[in-house]
């Protein structure tokens, strides 16, 4: 009798030991899976981090156009009064101005002799474009207003409102100075003073 119920408590211990080799071996399989599972994950997450990074870096190459200090001028094209074509980006590696302005606004007209001033002094290293707001200005009024006071700086014609919308032209006068490489870098609000616009010119060119 003693010897069976060695024999059966034996036989129990031996089950157990099994049950637990199993056991321990199935937990091991199951953290190496987790383990391998999570790795992996980890893998793809940094490869989706890295491509990410990779956009970041190939989007941060292009500039976005808006129409604010550190980013691209928004581009253009538009007629002057002689129906000459002129675009921003054209600009044969020299900054610009870009002016926003109406014949009917009283501080474009203050500003106007300081920027025919300047003009004639630094048209040859900077490119001005008075863009006139065209679809909110009366044409031959503004015509004969350039005419009347014989400025030569050369009036670029936004007939269709798009460019005064891209460079949100709410308020006026707007000057946006431009450099070499089409960076806004500066936003003048409201007339500019002679000794302004001299200061901005000198930095500009020097």
């Amino acid at each position: 009798m003693g010897n069976r119920w060695r024999n059966i408590l034996i036989g129990i211990v031996i089950l157990a030991a099994v049950a637990g080799a199993v056991w321990t071996a199935m937990d091991k399989s199951e953290g190496e899976d987790k383990t391998a599972t999570d790795s992996n994950e980890q893998g793809k997450a940094g490869v989706t981090k890295e491509e990410q990074s990779g956009d970041k870096r190939k989007a941060g190459g292009i500039r976005e156009e808006r129409a604010e200090e550190g980013f691209q001028a928004p581009d253009f094209t538009l007629n002057t009064l002689e129906g000459k074509k002129v675009t921003l980006s054209k600009n044969e590696g020299k900054p610009s101005l870009v002016n926003l302005w109406a014949s009917w606004c009283p501080p474009c007209k203050v500003e106007m002799p300081h920027l025919q001033k300047a003009y004639e002094k630094y048209g040859d290293q900077v490119n001005f474009h008075m863009v006139n707001l065209t679809s909110l200005d009366n044409k031959d009024t503004m015509i004969d207003y350039i005419k009347d006071e014989k400025f030569t700086f050369p009036v670029l014609l936004d007939e269709t409102g798009e460019v005064g919308e891209k460079y949100m032209a709410f308020s006026i006068p707007q000057t946006y100075i431009v450099d070499e490489k089409g960076q806004v870098i500066q936003k003048i609000t409201g007339a500019m003073t002679e000794e302004q616009l001299e200061e901005i010119m000198k930095e500009l060119t020097s």
